[in-house]
């Protein structure tokens, strides 16, 4: 009888854990399918745009959408890069980026540590002051800073695109390393002050390396805003071979197409 027991155990273990692989693989099979049927809705829009850069240009423009192209246009491709000068474009962009990207980071560290580890006249209203032009329109000096670089004859070049980010790189990525600043202990900079190092020095070797994170934020955000910045280019560059890629992009869309 103890044995015919133990076999009615063992039994309704097997036929337990028969039921929970069953239950664990109908779960594991919905999620999947659910998992699969959302990457497939997110995955469209990619796919729709490689669709349509094989599409000829009357079936982008016919008012029936082709999910799929008649035949292949793998000379749009070429088109794209021989029609117009668009890898110049990219490269444009690039040479702004590579130009204004450190000058945030630069100048617009050094201003956050002079807001937070210095003592002069005037520290909070001038703080004040620097967060209130955030709520300024960039319409509002839009003209003032068009004539001005109309008479330093700096129409069509780069600095205006880029002189900004060697000013403190706006007043949003000094508010955000300074208070990131504000949370490193001030013990750091009294024991490298001890130590005798100059403020230069102790920015340079203490606090800086201490802001990667910081500074690797305001790098992504300021690339994202570089790369797809299109009115200031448009405003101040008129040359074709100046574009950028956003403007680029928006000359090669109004062109003519046969």
């Amino acid at each position: 009888m103890a044995a015919t027991s133990r076999m009615l155990t063992a039994e309704e273990i097997a036929k337990a854990k028969a039921a929970f692989r069953l239950r664990r693989n109908i779960g594991r099979f919905f999620t999947y399918l659910f998992l699969t049927i959302f990457g497939l809705l997110f995955a469209f829009p990619l796919y729709w745009t490689v669709s349509s850069s094989l599409q000829t240009w009357q079936e982008l423009r016919s008012l029936q959408p082709h999910l799929l192209p008649t035949v292949p246009q793998w000379r749009n491709y070429v088109d794209v890069f021989t029609i117009v000068p668009f890898a110049r474009w990219m490269l444009n962009t690039m040479l702004i980026i590579v130009i204004a990207i450190p000058g945030s980071l630069i100048t617009g560290t050094m201003a956050a540590y002079a807001f937070s580890r210095f003592n002069f006249w005037g520290k909070n209203t001038w703080f004040l002051i620097m967060l209130g032009t955030m709520m300024i329109p960039s319409w509002v000096t839009l003209i003032p800073q068009y004539i001005l670089f109309f008479k330093l004859k700096l129409i069509n070049t780069y600095v205006p695109l880029t002189i900004g980010s060697w000013l403190g790189g706006g007043a949003f990525a000094i508010f955000l390393l300074r208070q990131f600043i504000m949370s490193i202990p001030r013990d750091l900079d009294e024991a490298a002050h001890i130590d005798g190092a100059n403020p230069l020095r102790i920015l340079v070797q203490v606090i800086a390396p201490l802001m990667k994170p910081a500074l690797t934020t305001l790098a992504i955000l300021a690339f994202l805003s570089l790369w797809n910045d299109f009115f200031s280019p448009y405003i101040y560059l008129n040359k074709k071979e100046l574009f950028t890629a956003a403007v680029g992009l928006r000359f090669f869309q109004t062109m003519p197409m046969e």
